[in-house]
């Protein structure tokens, strides 16, 4: 792939992260301002991945058998609505509508991109060439909350969402660029063979409990920093911004490890075991810095399991089938995020914002133990 193509998808995915995140990091704060409950901004959050369990599988099997780069222009326009409608919006039930739309469009974005960029390169340094996109995803991350706490704080929410729409209709325009990769024969049966392998569903357990501490963080992090830890907007973003950096910096070392020989889901389970126990420690934290120390050392866990969960995702199915499969990960994952972020949300409503974080900690720290050990005793080095 030429290296302006290469370029373009950084971009894309960069300018995807940068919107969701500018948005995502405070939209608790925004639906706590429009008087709704801790346990509707739980759900209400939740449903965005609850459409990605409706409707990512079949997108990411249309853009197998027709077209990734028209699936990714749809799922961009869907991601634009959501903003659009999100202006408007202050009733819970057309909120409630308008994060349906966007997790369509935010979930076929980020399968699509992911699997039309790997179907276009080829099978050597796969580690290496997927933490390069992540990175224009943590960058996104980093200074997407960074912009939108500072656009926060001086203009208000709606200038806010209004930021990230701008942004949105930007990458609809880039995906015409985006080179398209030819469509396959489909075939359900084949579909059905790929998910029925051992190791698969075994990485389909694996990131279902990756799924649920972010369904954790989304719905309760940012209620934390600013209601327990007394967070400015303006410091939220910070906080967001140093993690972002940190996850990019961290994700190229990562990818150069996952192309060297090591046991399979190694690194993604100790990258959840590191991940859950900090999203333990996380609830002690009184200060910005503690807090900082204590979620750089819990997302290097996370860069570690996202990225291992990407490769072998990719490793374990067919590169012409990779947008359906890697639409059924999504979905895993996404499901995990509603059930967790709609359970956050009543937890935070009946024991506080600090709850979360200590159950999802010790759940996910019981299930990355036993799977590692069972891993070792069946398995060994492989």
């Amino acid at each position: 792939m030429a290296r302006s193509k290469s370029a373009l998808f950084f971009i894309c995915y960069f300018l995807f992260f940068f919107s969701f995140w500018m948005v995502l990091a405070y939209l608790p704060l925004l639906l706590k301002s429009y008087h709704f409950t801790d346990q509707q901004i739980g759900f209400a959050i939740g449903l965005k991945s609850l459409s990605s369990i409706l409707l990512v599988i079949p997108f990411g099997v249309f853009s197998d058998y027709f077209s990734p780069k028209k699936t990714l222009t749809l799922g961009a326009i869907f991601y634009t609505g959501y903003f659009l409608l999100l202006i408007t919006a202050k009733s819970f039930s057309v909120v409630c509508f308008a994060l349906l739309l966007g997790g369509v469009g935010a979930a076929t974005i980020r399968v699509v991109i992911m699997s039309l960029y790997l179907k276009l390169k080829d099978h050597i340094g796969r580690g290496k060439r997927i933490a390069l996109l992540q990175s224009g995803g943590y960058l996104g991350f980093a200074l997407g909350p960074l912009s939108g706490g500072f656009i926060y704080e001086t203009h208000g929410g709606p200038a806010l969402i209004k930021g990230a729409l701008v942004l949105a209709t930007v990458i609809v325009v880039l995906t015409f660029f985006v080179k398209d990769a030819p469509p396959v024969v489909f075939s359900f049966k084949d579909y059905n063979k790929d998910i029925k392998k051992p190791d698969v569903l075994f990485l389909m357990a694996v990131v279902f409990v990756l799924g649920t501490h972010f369904g954790t963080e989304q719905t309760s992090i940012s209620l934390l920093m600013k209601d327990v830890i007394s967070l400015s907007k303006k410091e939220i973003g910070t906080v967001f911004f140093i993690l972002g950096v940190w996850m990019a910096f961290l994700a190229p070392f990562a990818g150069r490890q996952l192309d060297k020989k090591h046991r399979v889901f190694m690194l993604l389970l100790v990258g959840l075991l590191i991940s859950s126990t900090f999203q333990i420690i996380t609830a002690f934290t009184h200060t910005f810095l503690s807090l900082v120390i204590v979620r750089v050392i819990h997302t290097a866990g996370d860069t570690l399991a996202i990225l291992e969960s990407d490769v072998l995702t990719a490793r374990f199915f067919p590169a012409a089938r990779l947008g359906g499969n890697s639409g059924l990960m999504f979905c895993v994952r996404a499901s995990a995020i509603f059930v967790f972020a709609a359970f956050s949300g009543w937890l935070n409503q009946m024991w506080g914002y600090k709850m979360p974080f200590i159950v999802n900690g010790i759940m996910v720290f019981g299930f990355s133990l036993a799977a590692l050990i069972y891993r070792d005793q069946v398995y060994g080095v492989e």
